[in-house]
């Protein structure tokens, strides 16, 4: 449990890190380039450690899921990935949504919560819906002005067509990807 814990700090403090003075200072001392190499160890190094703490943590129950929680993921990944899609794409469902990406993540944690009640999840993918839910309220949902195309339907429709896809790789795979079978 201590290096999922230590993993959760060290990941998210990075993350912290651009919201004060402190980013633009380094960003200065170091230049744009060698700080987001930087950046990037440490949330490479923080995610490391969460998995293999996951990996290695004692089974914990806190809750018993309710017998048809499984299903909750199994019916929310699907936009959750698409949503995940549409975050990294140029298409308008950005300016609508304002935070895909964010949505995506907590819509994801959210629904694998209903389905796990050991600690080390609950730990792990709470974090993880804490930080988007605190970011979504920092960051405001206003609408941001855009210079996205007109063609963004055909976007929109990629980032269906692209989520949907990862969404059946990923229920084909979920063991090999986890070492959990989705119980059907």
């Amino acid at each position: 449990m201590e290096f999922l814990i230590a993993g959760i700090i060290i990941f998210f403090a990075i993350h912290l890190v651009p919201i004060f003075q402190l980013k633009k200072r380094l960003v200065q001392g170091l230049g744009e380039k060698p700080y987001m190499g930087i950046f990037s160890l440490i949330a490479a190094l923080g995610l490391g450690l969460m998995i293999y703490g996951k990996g290695n943590a004692e089974f914990i129950p806190i809750w018993q899921p309710l017998p048809w929680a499984h299903w909750v993921p199994i019916i929310a990944m699907w936009p959750a990935l698409v949503l995940l899609v549409w975050a990294e794409i140029p298409c308008s469902m950005k300016i609508t949504l304002r935070h895909p990406m964010l949505l995506g993540v907590l819509l994801f944690c959210i629904s694998h919560l209903f389905a796990n009640g050991d600690l080390a999840t609950i730990l792990l993918i709470g974090s993880f819906a804490m930080y988007a839910s605190l970011t979504m309220l920092r960051q405001g949902f206003k609408k941001k002005q855009s210079n996205i195309p007109n063609s963004t339907p055909r976007w929109n429709l990629l980032g269906l067509v692209i989520g949907t896809l990862a969404y059946g790789l990923i229920f084909t795979f979920h063991q090999n990807i986890t070492g959990m079978a989705i119980p059907i």
